[in-house]
């Protein structure tokens, strides 16, 4: 698949099936984040562990519920809503907390990720809410996500066979900015 139609293609997948992603498929997702532009050191926690992903899935629900964000408790009000969608691939990726920069590299990596998951045959979705539960001085979670000690979560992403039927998805994407060509 060309990089234009991987980009063309891409779009949020909230529900999978229950299959597992092949090693060597995660393999090649994890490495297309692995060449992102970046400047500073960041680290993937790759988490398919399925009692792990239950645990951030459910405290994510309830730190959406109980939240001050509108948007995120009427998501977390919605019947059968899973912030994680059922994925077997959670990805968190985490950046030092005293270098700048580390959301914008962590964004670029979850973006060369999602392109190749799409090149892949997979669906995949970028994640903010994970980072609800996964932040913060002394925090067991992160530390079962592997996020290691000094880094912070800043944005994650979910991989998998996309489900038939998905109700939480936008029917249809559209192309998003403004532009402005300056000669």
């Amino acid at each position: 698949m060309e990089v234009s139609e991987a980009i063309a293609k891409r779009k949020s997948v909230r529900a999978y099936e229950d299959r597992p992603v092949p090693a060597d498929v995660l393999a090649k997702i994890v490495e297309a984040g692995r060449w992102a532009p970046n400047t500073v050191p960041f680290h993937l926690s790759v988490i398919r562990n399925q009692a792990l992903r239950k645990k951030i899935n459910d405290r994510t629900l309830e730190a959406m519920a109980n939240g001050p964000n509108d948007f995120l408790r009427q998501r977390a009000s919605l019947p059968g809503y899973r912030p994680l969608y059922g994925a077997p691939v959670l990805i968190v990726f985490s950046a030092p907390t005293d270098v700048p920069f580390g959301p914008m590299n962590t964004a670029l990596a979850a973006e060369n990720m999602l392109l190749e998951a799409t090149s892949l045959g997979l669906g995949s979705c970028y994640l903010i809410t994970p980072t609800m539960v996964l932040t913060g001085g002394n925090n067991e979670l992160a530390r079962e996500a592997r996020v290691p000690e000094g880094y912070a979560a800043l944005c994650a992403i979910v991989v998998g066979y996309a489900a038939a039927e998905d109700k939480f998805s936008l029917p249809e994407r559209s192309k998003k900015g403004e532009v402005a060509y300056v000669d």
